[in-house]
């Protein structure tokens, strides 16, 4: 694997491996957590350190090259390039790894091996020059996310990283959560709203109000891979949204999970990272740092 990320740099940055492991922001990735997966992290963490140096480094810069639904969702030219990071990345080591990805490969089939990718989530933020933006990397098998890397390189420059079974790791350390027994009423809840306006809005805003009347407070930062990473980091007691899709959640609900916190739909069953309703991606959301926390949002999302 190249030492150092896009451009050609030779020098040692996050994401290089250092005697068979992985160094990242001045830390190395202890062996424990290097599995038959060590390949595909490694290459997860390489990309996402890419990506995220580009966009960080274009943020002066920012240009709108699509408009998906309406004026509110959109793609900057930073998000395709990212993504051309990422892809070329997966594709010079996984050639025949299936990739879903938000900007070029939305429709991806399942497959044994799937990469799923953000190259950047939060879009809105970054096109008005708002840091809290990441990128978000996850490796699948047979659906099931097994490495999941979500960097954010204008805050600390955080990069969390878990493989399942090994925990999760925050700039290379293990991820600790703050206050895992923390109540929801001592706490701030995250939440998110799709891109409709007025009446369509109805069930969030009576869901966003029940959750305000209960938790400390409720905030709406904009970037889903990040919000989750911060209920695993303990700095959020919750997060939930509707209508999201794969790439918003894969790699930051296994960091959650691996993190000891619990991952589910609204409902409180099972997550499927890769569900689908009316042929539309549509994933339901509800990342919880307890369980006390995760029966309380339940009932607060399903009344």
């Amino acid at each position: 694997m190249a030492a150092g990320f896009a451009g050609g740099e030779m020098q040692r940055k996050k994401g290089d491996v250092v005697n068979g492991d992985v160094e990242q922001t001045g830390k190395v990735v202890s062996k424990h957590a290097m599995t038959e997966l060590t390949r595909e992290l490694e290459v997860a963490l390489d990309a996402a350190g890419a990506a995220g140096r580009y966009l960080r480094d274009s943020m002066d810069d920012v240009r709108i090259e699509t408009f998906k639904e309406g004026t509110y969702n959109y793609a900057t030219i930073q998000d395709v390039q990212a993504e051309r990071i990422i892809v070329g990345a997966i594709r010079r080591h996984f050639r025949d790894d299936a990739i879903l990805s938000e900007e070029s490969f939305p429709d991806a089939a399942s497959a044994e091996r799937l990469w799923i990718v953000d190259p950047l989530d939060g879009t809105r933020n970054y096109a008005n020059g708002l840091p809290y933006f990441s990128v978000s990397i996850a490796f699948c098998r047979n659906n099931v996310p097994q490495a999941g890397v979500v960097y954010a390189p204008c805050l600390n420059d955080e990069l969390f990283h878990a493989v399942r079974g090994h925990g999760a790791f925050l700039n290379g350390a293990p991820l600790l959560m703050a206050n895992p027994d923390a109540t929801l009423a001592a706490s701030i809840v995250g939440t998110g709203f799709a891109y409709r306006r007025g009446a369509a809005l109805k069930k969030e805003i009576a869901q966003y109000e029940r959750a305000l009347n209960q938790a400390a407070d409720v905030a709406r930062y904009g970037s889903a891979a990040l919000d989750m990473c911060y209920v695993a980091a303990g700095r959020l007691a919750a997060y939930y949204e509707a209508g999201l899709k794969p790439w918003d959640v894969a790699a930051a609900s296994l960091i959650v999970e691996e993190a000891a916190g619990i991952c589910s739909d609204h409902a409180g069953d099972k997550l499927d990272v890769l569900r689908k309703a009316d042929g539309q991606f549509a994933v339901n959301l509800l990342c919880s740092k307890n369980q006390d926390i995760a029966h309380t949002m339940v009932r607060i999302l399903r009344a």
